[in-house]
C-alpha cells in the first residue's frame, strides 16, 4: 500500500505525541512493506524525522490542484489525517475528500484528541498572564469557558460544534478515535450515530525497548514530569502546588522533581516554583532524547486538564516509572488500572494526589511491585499490535464501496 499522511506541520518527533505516533507508525508501516508520504504545510523550526524524499509541502490556497496532482502520481491508497484538535486544520478534509471522490483512494481521519477539550478553559491566573504576553483572542475565550457553565456555552455554540465534528465525519471513510470510551461524546458533539465508521486504536508506544525488571531497584529517587509547557492542557501549576504539599513534610527530602520539556509557559512556571519557594526542583527544558530521564525515574506525575491518550503514560510504564494521573479523561483506565500498574487520582483533588504521591514514595516495595506490573502491561500497546490493528483497518476499508454522500 501507498500511504499519505497529512499533517499541518513537519514531522518532528520533539513536538509532542501525534509526531512521535506518525512517526513511529510510519517506521512500522515501511519495515511491512508498504510505502509512506506526508503532506504538510509548515515547516518546523525542530528536527524533522521523515525523508525529504517523499515530503510534500502543500502551499495554502494551492491544496486541491496539489492534492489532485500528487494521489495519482504517487497512488496513494489511503490519506492519513493526522489531527490533534477540531479547529483549522479541519479545512483540508472537504478539499482531500472531493479530490478521491469516486476513486479507491480513502480516507481515515483520526482525532488524536479528547472530544469537547475545546469547552475546556484556562485557569485565570495563566489567562490574565498571557493576555499580558499579547495572547487576547484565546485567552478571552478561556476567561468565558472558566466562568459560564459549560453546558450553557455548548447549548449557546451548539451548530458550531455540530458543524466542526460533523466536518470529520461527512469527509472521511473511518473516524480513528484512542478509545472507545471517546464515541458517545464525539457522536453527542456531532448530532451523529454510532456506526461502523468510527474506530478505536491505541497510541502505540514510542520506544523499542523495556527497562529490564532486576534494574527497577537501580532508580533513583526522582519524580518525573515530562509534558509540553503548556498550563491549559498539562496543569502543571497543580503539580507544583502538589510538590509544595510534599516540600511541606519534611519527610522526602531526598526526593527529586524533574521538569522536562519546553512551550510558552516555561517562564510561568519557573516564576511560580519560586514564588512557592520549591525545594529539591529543577527545570530541565526540552530534551531531544527523554528515555535517559525515564530509565533513572520512579514516578511520573500527570496532572493533566485533558488528554487524547497520555503518550507519556504507557512510555513511563515501559521504562518502570509508576505513574500517577487525575482521572480527567475517559481513556485513562486503559492505560492505568488504580494500585497495580499506577495511580488514579480523583480529578482535581490535590490533597488526595499529594497523599498517595507520599505514600507512593514511603513504600518502596508496593512501588517496586506496581513498576514490574507497568512494564508487563504495557506490552499491550507495542508496535506491532497496534500496527497491525491500522493495517487491518487499512486492508478493511479499501476493499468498502467508495461512499459519496455525507451522513445526513
Amino acid at each position: 500500500m501507498n500511504i499519505l499522511f497529512l499533517n499541518e506541520m513537519d514531522v518532528s518527533p520533539m513536538r509532542g505525541g501525534i509526531d512521535q505516533i506518525t512517526l513511529t507508525l510510519g517506521r512500522y508501516f515501511e519495515k511491512r512493506g508498504h510505502h509512506c508520504f506526508l503532506a504538510y504545510g509548515e515547516d518546523s523550526s525542530l528536527p524533522t524525522a521523515f525523508p525529504a524524499e517523499v515530503k510534500m509541502r502543500y502551499d495554502y490556497g494551492r491544496e486541491k490542484e496539489q492534492f489532485a496532482r500528487w494521489i495519482p502520481e504517487k497512488k496513494i491508497d489511503v490519506i492519513v489525517s493526522k489531527l490533534g484538535d477540531i479547529g483549522p486544520k479541519m479545512r483540508l478534509l472537504p478539499i482531500i475528500r472531493e479530490v478521491t471522490r469516486g476513486t479507491r483512494t480513502k480516507v481515515i481521519a483520526c482525532l488524536h484528541a479528547m472530544p469537547g477539550e475545546e469547552l475546556i478553559g484556562n485557569s485565570l491566573r495563566n489567562s490574565f498572564y498571557r493576555i499580558c504576553h499579547g495572547d487576547w483572542k484565546s485567552s478571552c475565550k478561556d476567561i468565558a469557558l472558566e466562568i459560564i457553565p459549560t453546558s450553557l456555552f455548548q447549548l449557546f455554540f451548539h451548530k458550531k460544534l455540530r458543524n466542526r465534528y460533523r466536518v470529520l465525519y461527512d469527509n472521511a471513510d473511518k473516524v480513528v478515535l484512542l478509545s472507545t470510551a471517546f464515541n458517545d461524546r464525539f457522536a453527542e458533539l456531532g448530532d451523529l450515530k454510532i456506526d461502523n465508521k468510527f474506530i478505536a486504536i491505541n497510541s502505540a508506544l514510542t520506544f523499542g525497548d523495556y527497562l529490564p525488571e532486576e534494574q527497577i531497584g537501580a532508580k533513583q529517587k526522582e519524580v518525573l514530569i515530562l509534558a509540553r509547557m503548556d498550563e491549559k492542557s498539562k496543569r502543571l501549576s497543580s503539580a507544583l502546588t502538589i510538590w509544595k504539599k510534599i516540600n511541606q513534610t519534611c519527610t522526602q527530602d531526598d526526593w527529586h522533581l524533574t521538569i522536562v520539556g519546553g512551550g510558552r509557559d516555561l517562564p510561568y512556571f519557573q516564576k511560580m516554583a519560586k514564588r512557592l519557594k520549591l525545594k529539591n526542583i529543577s527545570f530541565e527544558g526540552r530534551q531531544e532524547d527523554a528515555l535517559p530521564y525515564y530509565r533513572r525515574s520512579s514516578i511520573f506525575m500527570m496532572t493533566s486538564a485533558y488528554e487524547g491518550w497520555g503518550l507519556t503514560l504507557t512510555e513511563s510504564q515501559q521504562n518502570g516509572v509508576v505513574p500517577i494521573a487525575f482521572h480527567s479523561y475517559a481513556s485513562l483506565p486503559e492505560i492505568i488500572t488504580d494500585g497495580s500498574n499506577g495511580l488514579i487520582i480523583p480529578n482535581g483533588d490535590i490533597d488526595a494526589y499529594a497523599e498517595r504521591l507520599l505514600w507512593l514514595m514511603d513504600h518502596r516495595k508496593e512501588r517496586e511491585r506496581m513498576a514490574a506490573e507497568a512494564i508487563r502491561t504495557s506490552r499491550r500497546f507495542t508496535v506491532e499490535i497496534i500496527g497491525e490493528k491500522w493495517l487491518k483497518l487499512f486492508s478493511d476499508t479499501l476493499e468498502e464501496p467508495a461512499a459519496d454522500m455525507p451522513a445526513e
